[in-house]
């Protein structure tokens, strides 16, 4: 008898000891967890609307943020960020579980997954160097987690600041059904999903879907997979041929951005603009340059899809670590126009259309 009661003063005492070592190592991570000023985002593609329906991120400390905060409509593609409504400092995320509604495809998907906190840490802490409107350089903090969604449950998280937008982690999420009793417990605005005259809205309200988006797509089938094609990296850097005894404004950046959702700032005043870097073809190129007189000039355009997917198989072929090479961005000598060529180190060169290009 007293064998057995030693036995469970010890396993009392055991477990006294194992919660208050809990306590403490709990008490002691939230002391040291760094906090961050950020808010959550959403993104989608042109064409692809996306909403989610419920849930969203958790993150450090046991703390919650919902994605649930209207319709994606990826007007300005994928990538771009519709801003949630959370702010104040917070830990950083640490895991997704939400479901949404991906429209094209009529088709509830789920997501619950840890996402890679240590790299989002990395990046909040380092920050990111732009340039002002002064033209000095700042140091800025990200201050935004997105979270994109694309057909076939493709999910991306990036996280963003002003001018620099950088790929965290791609995760998958599974196709799931509503229940009929869930859906029969939803008020008149949480079961817009289902309703006739909501869905007829998403398909033939323009800012959704633009009409002439409509007409490219229809009769086409979804692009699956495109999505993780877009995140193929490869060893470019950009050049520029600018008219004679032209320069990059070094007050100003040269801003990319890419067809993965990435985004970055090079500073004009640094030669070489860049080195080779691990990216993805780009979408997007602006830049300032002046000539001897100290005129300024503003050139920009968007690069064609369909064309850069082309020529970059043409260069690189099927092995994305098979050469580098050089976008060269070369401007005419009246500062009219300017022409986009991937020129690799294999000797092989071609120019990609370009889609509203301007000088001005």
């Amino acid at each position: 008898m007293k064998n057995i009661i030693y036995f469970i003063w010890f396993l009392f005492f055991f477990m006294q000891v194992s919660c208050q070592e809990n306590k403490e190592n709990k008490n002691q991570k939230e002391k040291t967890m760094t906090k961050y000023e950020w808010t959550e985002g959403t993104s989608a593609s042109l064409g692809y609307p996306m909403e989610v329906y419920k849930g969203g991120m958790e993150y450090e400390g046991g703390g919650w943020v919902g994605l649930s905060f209207g319709m994606i409509p990826g007007i300005h593609g994928w990538g771009s960020i519709n801003n949630g409504m959370s702010s104040g400092f917070k830990g950083l995320p640490t895991r997704l579980d939400f479901i949404w509604m991906s429209y094209t495809e009529n088709q509830f998907y789920q997501i619950d997954t840890d996402i890679d906190t240590e790299k989002i840490r990395k990046y909040f802490r380092e920050g990111y160097k732009i340039k002002g409107a002064s033209g000095k350089i700042q140091h800025l903090n990200y201050d935004v987690v997105c979270v994109g969604m694309a057909p076939g449950g493709v999910v991306v998280v990036w996280i963003a600041g002003v001018g620099w937008q950088k790929e965290i982690g791609r995760y998958q999420g599974e196709k799931v059904t509503i229940s009929e009793s869930e859906i029969a417990k939803l008020d008149s605005y949480e079961n817009r999903f289902w309703r006739e005259d909501y869905i007829n809205m998403v398909f033939n309200n323009g800012k959704i879907i633009p009409e002439k988006v409509k007409k490219e797509n229809e009769g086409k089938p979804i692009p699956f997979g495109i999505w993780d094609v877009y995140r193929t990296r490869f060893s470019w850097k950009p050049v520029f041929e600018l008219p004679e005894n032209s320069i990059l404004n070094p007050l100003t950046d040269v801003g990319m951005s890419m067809i993965n959702g990435e985004w970055e700032q090079l500073d004009g005043a640094v030669q070489p603009l860049s080195d080779y870097e691990w990216r993805a073809m780009p979408t997007k190129i602006g830049f300032v340059y002046k000539n001897l007189k100290g005129e300024l000039f503003g050139g920009n355009c968007e690069i064609n899809e369909k064309s850069s997917l082309e020529i970059f198989q043409k260069v690189f072929g099927d092995d994305p670590t098979s050469t580098k090479a050089e976008l060269v961005i070369k401007v005419n000598e009246a500062n009219s126009y300017f022409t986009v060529k991937l020129k690799g180190e294999n000797g092989k060169e071609a120019f990609i259309k370009t889609d509203n290009l301007e000088v001005f």
